[in-house]
């Protein structure tokens, strides 16, 4: 399996309030890039896991198992949010449009 894409996992960091400018500001997000292996996810799978066939499903294969909790990914400079992630393998993840 070749690993020849680059995906960007996002967290985001939150927020603090600044007395100077009388406002909330927030962090900016950590970001990592890692490299995958991306591919649709077929008709009957889609219908199998999540019972809808009309959603554009991604499945990303990660080399490393990513533990730590992701709120987003972008892909293509395209945001997409997680969908499901694998509970028995945790280097895979499903992700919608």
């Amino acid at each position: 399996m070749r690993f020849n894409k680059r995906i960007t996992l996002v967290k985001r960091q939150g927020n603090y309030y600044d007395p100077e400018k009388g406002e909330n500001v927030e962090l900016p997000p950590k970001k990592t890039v890692v490299p995958c292996n991306v591919t649709s996810l077929g008709i009957e799978r889609k219908k199998e896991l999540f019972g809808d066939i009309d959603v554009n499903i991604l499945v990303v294969r990660l080399q490393r198992p990513h533990n730590k909790s992701i709120d987003y990914v972008m892909y293509n400079d395209k945001k997409h949010t997680i969908k499901s992630r694998s509970d028995y393998k945790k280097g895979v993840l499903y992700i919608e449009n």
